[in-house]
């Protein structure tokens, strides 16, 4: 929810304070995504990890489902409305052009908004031998591993654009490994975070108001290169402290059924891959403009309810239609 809201903000212009502190609260989101991908990792797959079978069961609900919609995303936007983003634009004269530039969209993942995160996800899932060897290290140097790769990300930044799969990789990995930890220490965690929500919360909200105030800015850090330096990352703290925060408040309702949150979770993945598309014949039809008399934060808080709940709609759609092969297709 959090990242299809990160990818609904325009119109809203976001210039006073509160509203910054709350953008970056938004912003993100891919972190909570990377921990419970690495959490899962542990819970699911560890146990009787056989590294072929989970590269290829990765691979159909996963990688396929990307390849389908990155297809028809490069040749609906970039080949017949000739859209092609500026940074990866090249002339078109030949088949073997329009190769090499889908297979640049392919690997960065540009072709629509979010969906880098997948080159940099399979990565991941095809270097897991080493996260393996990272849950057979006792607790101690875990933890020291953690922070040292924390610290070298609050140093890297994200790379810009999002555009760099193994720059991601470097970025995102201790959150990963923060997911791997809390899934193996899970009661150890939850007891030190039981009853401290509040704190947690505080904790978010001050990280974000000193972004707001040392940078003037907000949302999540970028950079071309690795080895420049522009200053210290802190939005991957702000989401270290967040998915604390989450932990501690679920676990006060872990004991109730909740259907929606229950359904909205298993077809998140089918959100993360529909709601590009959505968004983008949003605007490409500049939808906004029909409700443009209403202030910037209600068209953002309407843009994101509509993007999910049409991206609902369209997977059940593929979903009726396709049965269970609609998981190779939407990814569920």
């Amino acid at each position: 929810m959090l990242i299809v809201a990160g990818h609904s903000y325009p119109p809203w212009a976001i210039d006073s304070i509160p509203e910054m502190i709350l953008a970056n609260l938004i912003n993100g989101g891919t972190a909570l995504f990377v921990f419970i991908s690495g959490f899962f990792f542990h819970h699911v797959f560890y146990t009787n990890f056989h590294y072929k079978r989970f590269i290829i069961k990765k691979s159909k609900n996963v990688l396929l489902p990307y390849a389908v919609f990155s297809t028809i995303g490069f040749t609906y936007i970039v080949i017949y409305l000739n859209m092609p983003h500026s940074m990866l634009t090249r002339e078109l004269n030949t088949f073997y052009d329009v190769f090499i530039l889908f297979a640049q969209y392919l690997w960065t993942g540009r072709t629509l908004t979010g969906y880098w995160y997948i080159p940099f996800i399979m990565i991941i899932f095809i270097i897991s031998p080493l996260f393996v060897a990272y849950i057979k290290l006792s607790i101690q140097r875990q933890v020291y591993i953690f922070i040292v790769m924390l610290c070298i990300s609050m140093l890297i930044h994200r790379p810009e654009y999002s555009l760099s799969p193994f720059h991601s990789v470097i970025y995102f990995s201790p959150i990963y490994l923060f997911g791997i930890i809390f899934s193996m220490q899970k009661d150890t965690v939850l007891k030190h975070i039981n009853n401290r929500t509040l704190i947690l919360g505080i904790a978010v909200l001050a990280v974000s108001l000193t972004q707001v105030i040392l940078y003037g800015t907000f949302g999540n850090f970028h950079k071309p290169t690795m080895i420049s330096f522009n200053g210290v990352d802190i939005l991957i703290i702000q989401k270290t402290f967040m998915i604390l925060f989450f932990l501690s408040m679920l676990q006060k309702i872990n004991h109730r059924e909740i259907p929606t949150l229950k359904y909205i979770a298993s077809i998140s993945f089918a959100i993360y891959f529909l709601h590009p598309y959505v968004l983008f014949f949003m605007s490409y039809y500049s939808l906004a403009q029909y409700i443009d008399f209403l202030p910037g934060f209600a068209i953002f808080v309407i843009k994101t309810f509509l993007a999910v709940s049409i991206s609902v709609i369209i997977a059940n759609l593929i979903k009726v239609t396709m049965h269970k092969k609609s998981a190779y297709v939407v990814g569920w």
